[in-house]
């Protein structure tokens, strides 16, 4: 489930933040590494990939969202 969320986060900020600003979807993993009880380095891993998959497929749609309304 949080795999889903952590992918939608960085879709969501990749498509709407644009390039410096995305990057602050990377805190919400972040924040959730410091709060949890057990740090399992896969999972922390898991969680940054995901959310870094995320924002290049928001990249991806945002720039083909750009090039539809100016053709």
């Amino acid at each position: 489930m949080f795999i889903a969320i952590l992918f939608l986060l960085g879709l969501s900020f990749g498509y709407a933040a644009g390039w410096p600003w995305a990057l602050l979807a990377f805190i919400v993993p972040l924040g959730l590494i410091v709060a949890a009880p057990d740090r399992s380095a896969g999972a922390i891993v898991v969680g940054l990939v995901v959310t870094a998959v995320g924002l290049l497929a928001g990249f991806v749609l945002a720039a083909r969202s750009a090039e539809h309304r100016h053709a």
